[in-house]
């Protein structure tokens, strides 16, 4: 896959198709150690809410995929939401992070071998 084809959106995938999709420009990676991974938030009033009640959904540990402009997707557990905060330089902009912790052990093979499966990705 090219730059050029790289797209501009990412996506959050939850267990049974809950998917959360928003725009990079509104988010910033981090990697830490032991291939921790925060997603930093900054977005408007009007998408807060929705960002939070997401995340919010999920439990610790639970399986989550992230699809960063389609390049596919990355087997994450979610590891916890950042309380929010309002920006003070700005007057209508928020902050939030969601930690992810990417699962090295797995093997995207293994979902091809799948024959029960159309695919998820959760297992």
């Amino acid at each position: 896959m090219s730059s050029a084809d790289i797209g501009t959106n990412v996506v959050f995938k939850k267990q049974l198709g809950l998917n959360y999709e928003i725009d990079q420009k509104y988010v910033g990676l981090k990697m830490k150690e032991n291939n921790v991974l925060s997603f930093n938030f900054r977005v408007p009033g009007d998408l807060i809410g929705e960002i939070e009640a997401y995340f919010k959904r999920f439990k610790l540990g639970e399986p989550i995929l992230v699809d960063i402009g389609g390049t596919g997707d990355i087997k994450c557990d979610f590891k916890g939401l950042s309380p929010v905060l309002k920006s003070k330089e700005e007057l209508d902009q928020y902050f939030i992070s969601a930690t992810l912790q990417e699962d090295k052990q797995y093997d995207p093979l293994e979902e091809e071998k799948c024959e029960t499966c159309s695919g998820c990705g959760f297992h």
